[in-house]
């Protein structure tokens, strides 16, 4: 039988075209980039097209799937803008529990048709964010106690390289790339299908969402903490603790629980989280696992600008906590501190299995403040605070996915693996077409 190909329905967008500076935008509205030409890619053959347009130009290339890294990392000044939003196809095979996902995907339209058969892929705590930048760059949701991260879930990727040939990688073809783009994705081409192994979570799931008095926030983390240490793999959680706009403060604490419940499971695993101090509100209770995904997408609405960071720590010892908390209080604009919890079958994968090698890490945090009429200020703030945090922090490693990228920070958390990504990114991009931020070979 003879194979079709698909005739291209993609469009190239430059300056002058109407979609133009629509296109150009991305959630954070800080990130005010003009990309040399924009390819609103259809299937593999527009990417192909773009990658070779990009090489015969000498440009470098960025790529959008959702858009939603509050770095803006999917536009740049003068590069090739690859926008796969239009290529968002979910397929479903039962026999063998692979979704098929094209690289364009949010959350919500892979969880939308997962959830009809009682199935999921472990994907991010909003719904409306990209699965490709959250699955390439590790992806830690929910279910990350009981399944570990998306990037664990990736059984397979087609990739357009940077010398624009499409190739399929997994653990058999290409197993060192295979390697690599679980968790340092972004660095060889570009990614526009992924296979997913799918798990069992089903339709209704306990949703956790407390709200304490800030005064409490000491004996609230300390409490999290030892529960953490013995906390089941069904259960995740973060604290938020938040400086609004009026200079109000507020803990929240947001988490689900996958499990079987039952009267001994509410008192001895859900009732602690709902009493770590005295809680200002509870909206606690079962509902759907939809629900929840979308409980938090008020955090990544369009319009917000923000600058963020983020580290991974062993410990939240006292002196990161007063660091964040006299920072937090210190600060003239809004902001938010994440403390997410770390526990399970995301610490069990070993440190070699894949390019996400923050294994024994028990908390990520991520600081994000709103950029007000002063942007200086909040970047200078954000990164007074990442200094002050670094030493305490797991190897200097922060989660790319969640934080400013700049040269120090993707050294900082490259620095154990990277002389396996540069034999690599030799081999799949020696243009150096991806990536621009941070040059593993220069």
């Amino acid at each position: 039988m003879g194979h079709n190909i698909k005739q291209k329905s993609g469009q190239k967008i430059e300056c002058d075209h109407p979609l133009y500076h629509l296109k150009r935008k991305v959630w954070n509205s800080h990130v005010d980039c003009y990309p040399a030409t924009i390819f609103e890619c259809a299937n593999e053959e527009d990417v192909i097209e773009a990658v070779q347009y990009a090489n015969e130009h000498g440009l470098k290339i960025t790529v959008r799937g959702g858009g939603f890294h509050p770095a803006g990392t999917s536009v740049k000044d003068n590069a090739v803008l690859i926008d796969l939003s239009k290529m968002n196809r979910v397929h479903i095979d039962e026999v063998s529990n692979i979704a098929t996902v094209e690289a364009g995907a949010k959350t919500f339209e892979v969880d939308e048709i997962t959830q009809e058969y009682g199935l999921a892929v472990p994907l991010g705590m909003n719904s409306n964010i990209g699965v490709s930048g959250l699955a390439l760059g590790g992806g830690i949701g929910y279910l990350r106690g009981k399944y570990g991260l998306t990037s664990d879930h990736i059984v397979g990727v087609y990739l357009v390289t940077g010398e624009a040939k499409l190739i399929y990688v997994n653990r058999f073809e290409h197993p060192e790339l295979f390697w690599a783009i679980r968790g340092a994705g972004a660095n060889f081409g570009v990614v526009t299908k992924f296979e997913f192994n799918l798990v069992p979570v089903g339709q209704h799931i306990l949703g956790i969402d407390v709200i304490y008095d800030y005064k409490d926030y000491k004996q609230i983390i300390e409490k999290a903490e030892i529960y953490r240490q013995n906390a089941v793999d069904e259960i995740s959680f973060s604290i938020a603790i938040t400086k609004m706009e009026n200079d109000k403060k507020c803990v929240r604490l947001g988490g689900m629980y996958i499990g079987d419940l039952n009267i001994q499971v509410e008192k001895e695993i859900i009732q602690p989280l709902l009493e770590l101090a005295t809680p200002i509100a509870d909206y606690t209770g079962i509902m759907p696992y939809i629900e929840m995904q979308r409980n938090f997408d008020w955090y990544v609405q369009n319009g917000f600008a923000i600058e963020g960071i983020s580290l991974f720590f062993n410990e939240l010892n006292d002196a990161v906590i007063n660091i964040l908390m006299e920072e937090l209080e210190g600060s003239h604009f809004p902001a938010s501190v994440h403390l997410i919890e770390i526990h399970g079958e995301m610490n069990r994968i070993s440190n070699y299995e894949t390019a996400f090698h923050i294994r024994d890490a028990s908390y990520l945090v991520i600081v994000e403040a709103e950029i007000g009429n002063h942007p200086e200020k909040t970047q200078a703030w954000i990164q007074a605070l990442y200094e002050k945090l670094l030493p305490y922090s797991y190897n200097q490693i922060s989660y790319l996915n969640s934080s400013n990228v700049n040269e120090e920070i993707i050294r900082n958390s490259y620095r154990r693996i990277e002389k396996r990504l540069v034999e690599l990114k030799k081999e799949y991009d020696p243009k150096n077409l991806f990536c621009p931020e941070h040059n593993l070979i220069g």
